[in-house]
């Protein structure tokens, strides 16, 4: 008998299946326009919102590096911040019924 054939084939032990991660439903419309709208739903509550922006991100000095900001948007229902959107304005955000709601 040789040696490579004496050797057991290792037993693969699949890794146990993971929790789904949290995701959010977002929906970006008019990309190629000065104002776009950004449908979503807040990500602690899942209420649906529509947020408005406009411009180009804004990209700022931070610690000697270059870092594109980001604007953290308040959620009406929660007070939590229900997104943080890359952009240089956001002109208004509305309580809408969630798209995605079941």
């Amino acid at each position: 008998m040789t040696e490579s054939s004496a050797r057991k084939p290792k037993k693969i032990i699949p890794n146990p299946e993971l929790p789904p991660e949290k995701c959010q439903h977002i929906r970006i419309l008019d990309c190629d326009q000065p104002v776009q709208r950004v449908f979503y739903e807040c990500y602690h509550c899942l209420q649906g919102l529509l947020s408005e922006c406009s411009g180009k991100p804004v990209v700022k000095e931070f610690k000697g590096r270059d870092q594109v900001q980001e604007i953290k948007v308040k959620c009406p229902n929660c007070g939590e911040t229900a997104i943080k959107l890359i952009t240089e304005k956001v002109l208004s955000t509305t309580v809408i019924p969630s798209p995605w709601a079941e």
